[in-house]
């Protein structure tokens, strides 16, 4: 069994995809609801909708809402909606817009 998907250039995919704990790599089109440990979305790569995973790692187009520990942005990156890290990295050139708000620390303790 992989740990791993891997959505190629010339796929698009719409829809719920579930694959906790796996790395997903998106070098074509998804649009939807992903929960992944790892989402990379390379250069060419678009993604509409919905993501929480542990980290992530954007090169190429996101719109939508994103929910991760750790979020790197590339120089090449287009990424619009709102954005929920704990760890964030951007590159120049990168082009951010909508909300950046930091994830609250999941280590800590609550007092009641």
């Amino acid at each position: 069994m992989s740990d791993s998907t891997y959505i190629g250039v010339d796929l698009k995919l719409t829809g719920v995809f579930h694959a906790p704990g796996q790395t997903v790599v998106i070098a074509g089109r998804f649009e939807g609801e992903m929960t992944a440990g790892s989402v990379e979305i390379t250069k060419e790569a678009v993604f509409e909708g919905l993501v929480r995973a542990t980290e992530m790692d954007i090169a190429g187009r996101f719109n939508g809402v994103l929910e991760t520990d750790h979020l790197t942005v590339s120089e090449q990156a287009v990424v619009a909606g709102e954005m929920v890290a704990h760890a964030l990295s951007v590159d120049a050139g990168a082009d951010i817009s909508g909300t950046v708000r930091r994830k609250p620390d999941q280590t800590s303790s609550s007092s009641s």
